[in-house]
């Protein structure tokens, strides 16, 4: 009997142990969505900016956050090439997500904007991360420098290049 106790054990303890190193992969991504907001600027100032990469297109919208704002607001989209995409896509995938740890800093600095990451997966699964007052990620690079080359890569029309609008004399 206390062998069959040990051995149901030693199983239980098996399967625990290997449930701990079950790694994440973002299998069958749909869309990877990039926002950054402004730090303690003027309000005037303040803005959100979001561009949300799809298979086929790239769509960047911008907003203040007062009526005030001297914010270039709008909403503009870019296609792209599938392909290039879908190679985006396929980068961030094969990234295991459980080795992204975040870090918190000892003292949080004052200021500063924030950063998400945002990929949406197989059965509308999300995995997120967020930069903000000195937070870092242990291996988010894996994330942020695909994410980012992509988006350097785009051309936005004339209009969305500019985050304010332009001085009135």
């Amino acid at each position: 009997m206390k062998i069959k106790l040990l051995i149901v054990l030693v199983i239980l303890l098996g399967v625990g142990l290997s449930s701990c190193t079950k790694s994440c992969y973002l299998e069958d991504i749909s869309q990877v969505t990039y926002t950054e907001e402004s730090g303690t600027i003027s309000p005037e100032y303040q803005l959100t900016e979001k561009i949300i990469i799809t298979d086929n297109k790239v769509t960047l919208t911008r907003s203040g956050r007062i009526d005030e704002t001297q914010v270039n607001e709008g909403t503009w989209e870019v296609e792209v090439d599938a392909r290039d995409v879908a190679a985006l896509f396929e980068q961030l995938e094969a990234v295991d997500c459980s080795s992204i740890k975040r870090i918190e800093p000892e003292e949080q600095p004052i200021g500063g904007g924030t950063k998400y990451y945002s990929i949406i997966y197989a059965g509308d699964k999300e995995f997120n991360i967020s930069y903000s007052g000195g937070t870092t990620y242990t291996d988010g690079m894996l994330i942020v420098e695909p994410i980012e080359a992509f988006i350097d890569g785009l051309t936005f029309p004339a209009g969305a290049t500019m985050q304010y609008k332009e001085p009135t004399d």
